[in-house]
């Protein structure tokens, strides 16, 4: 999940209660003071998971870090992953192509701190850009909350004591996750950024005026829960590889899906997403062969985009891994193992063979 830290000196006011009539509440607090500077980490994310298509999304162990500071002049630099291909030019107003500041503003703006002032933004990138891994989410939900520290706004989470300070339901009966709101508005979809703003596996549901009987379009998520033994194995093609659709690949692979799903494809995902996240839950490992694959987008996009995609999901297979899948978009290709630092006992003896499966650097979900 996303982790944000700061200075001493720029920490929260401390909470205290407020006396008024019996009537009203008394453990509303002062909000969190502004700070000058902070630091926040965000994990790259893989979306799309197996037959979860804009459903189903976790977070992986490959972090970007994003330092925002108050300034007298706005700069944007970066190193790592992609630093060349990120837009660091911003005008003194701000205006930038860099989807980073455009998170920063909004957060801003949603805290009511406008114009925005302006920061020194500094990234160190570890999660390859256009891969499958999260990118975009990653500098979206990274923004947002630096600017919200900076600004000194926080954000409800959880109706855990409706009435107290809480911010309003958009759809009775569900929680705020106000910031889940400002991402998926950002992004448009929930699947990479809930595992960004919350770690581990993430269900997302995107409520509908017309099916939910609701007045407002919300977000909602359950995280999924998964074997503490689960590892991932990712394949991830060169950059160059990569960018062959360009930086922004996301409408092309849309674009790539079919309009008109039929039935029987509709159920098969249908079948297999309910066996995912039975498998996971239970920790069931057999089923996840079964369970990652679809009919929905993995199949046409490996068809038309990425060549690759069949290949290596048998050679991983054959290799012990439990199942395997297209990450986000594409191209990479992530396989599903166990057994974790060397706990041997949880692992498939396959997995403990020299098989011929080629992989790329493992991480955790």
């Amino acid at each position: 999940m996303a982790k944000e830290a700061a200075s001493k000196e720029d920490g929260f006011c401390p909470p205290e209660r407020l006396h008024g009539s019996p009537s009203e509440e008394t453990c509303r607090k002062p909000g969190p003071m502004k700070r000058n500077k902070v630091m926040v980490r965000v994990p790259a994310t893989s979306a799309n998971l197996g037959p979860g298509f804009d459903a189903i999304g976790m977070a992986v162990d490959i972090w970007n870090e994003i330092t925002v500071e108050r300034a007298d002049k706005f700069s944007v630099s970066a190193s790592g992953e992609g630093e060349s291909l990120i837009p660091c030019e911003v005008s003194e107003t701000g205006e930038s192509k860099n989807l980073l500041l455009r998170a920063l503003r909004k957060a801003f703006e949603f805290a009511g701190e406008t114009p925005m002032p302006p920061v020194k933004v500094f990234t160190r990138n570890m999660v390859p850009v256009c891969s499958g891994f999260g990118s975009s989410s990653s500098a979206i939900v990274g923004g947002l909350i630096a600017g919200l520290v900076l600004a000194g706004k926080e954000l409800k989470v959880r109706e855990d004591q409706p009435g107290c300070g809480s911010a309003t339901d958009l759809v009775d009966g569900l929680d705020p996750e106000e910031l889940l709101h400002l991402a998926t508005d950002m992004e448009g979809h929930p699947d990479n950024v809930a595992p960004a703003i919350y770690g581990g596996i993430q269900l997302s549901v995107q409520m509908q005026e017309d099916l939910d009987f609701c007045q407002s379009a919300a977000v909602m998520s359950r995280r999924i829960p998964h074997p503490a033994s689960m590892r991932l194995v990712a394949y991830v093609p060169s950059e160059k590889a990569r960018l062959g659709h360009g930086l922004d690949k996301t409408e092309e692979m849309r674009g790539m899906l079919k309009d008109m799903i039929p039935r029987k494809d509709a159920v098969a995902n249908i079948q297999r997403t309910a066996l995912l996240i039975d498998a996971l839950h239970r920790g069931d490992f057999t089923s996840l062969r079964f369970a990652t694959r679809d009919r929905l987008h993995q199949p046409i996009r490996g068809e038309r985009a990425f060549p690759h995609f069949e290949a290596m999901v048998k050679s991983a297979i054959q290799a012990g891994a439990h199942g395997a899948f297209l990450s986000g978009a594409g191209p990479t290709v992530m396989a599903i193992c166990s057994g974790q630092a060397g706990e041997v006992f949880t692992q498939r003896s396959s997995e403990r063979q020299g098989g011929g499966g080629g992989g790329g650097g493992g991480a955790g979900a």
